[in-house]
């Protein structure tokens, strides 16, 4: 079961990634994630003067990012489609939704 939920309104991995990062409670060490869902494929991003590396699972159409902390643990977030419209992605949302 994911952690979680991101709905990014960009296919761009290098430009939305650092949005997430930044808002993330805990340090984030290393980011896997779902190829097919991103139309870019970086191997590292910048966030927040920091590089992290990235990998991909070239596959793997799951529609999930997995972020592993700098602690060791990992959580994984369901992508949600960037071209869905907002009650989509807002019905996405509330699945896990405390």
């Amino acid at each position: 079961m994911p952690d979680g939920a991101w709905w990014p309104h960009s296919r761009s991995l290098a430009l939305k990634l650092p949005e997430l990062i930044d808002g993330w409670p805990g340090r984030v060490h290393r980011i896997l994630y779902s190829s097919p869902d991103w139309d870019d494929h970086p191997r590292s991003v910048e966030v927040t003067g920091r590089r992290i590396k990235t990998g991909a699972f070239p596959r793997d159409d799951t529609h999930l990012i997995t972020l592993v902390l700098a602690d060791g643990s990992r959580r994984t977030i369901t992508v949600i489609d960037p071209a869905s419209d907002q009650a989509e992605a807002d019905r996405s949302l509330a699945t896990f939704a405390p």
